[in-house]
């Protein structure tokens, strides 16, 4: 009778892939409530003048709960696109990696948000 692989290595991680539904999830969870709260977060601090986006920055001057109900509700709508079209999506080649790419680009404007409220809440 055969160990598996595991049992030689006691403190080895097998990763597995995040499936379709945890990817878009991911996504949506990042790029609506992640991006939503940090670009507020860092408004509060440094100002709304720093956002690139001319329209959030307008939103950001007049309505600023309004840039969490615009991101949330684009980001929905790709939510429920990306779910829908689940077969189209998972036949083209490298998906997973497309997805996984956005998701991390996402935590990376997250980061990016957060750092700069930070910098100026501390200047």
């Amino acid at each position: 009778m055969s160990q598996p692989d595991h049992a030689s290595h006691p403190f080895s991680v097998r990763l597995e892939k995040p499936s379709y539904v945890e990817l878009v999830f991911s996504l949506v969870l990042v790029w609506g409530f992640g991006d939503a709260l940090s670009t507020l977060f860092a408004a509060q601090f440094a100002g709304p003048g720093l956002e690139a986006n001319p329209w959030i920055r307008t939103l950001l001057i007049h309505e600023p709960l309004l840039v969490i109900a615009l991101k949330m509700a684009v980001v929905l709508y790709v939510g429920v696109v990306l779910l829908e079209c689940r077969n189209v999506v998972e036949r083209v080649p490298l998906w997973r990696a497309w997805l996984l790419t956005v998701v991390a680009l996402g935590a990376v404007v997250v980061l990016g948000n957060t750092y700069v409220g930070l910098a100026a809440a501390a200047a």
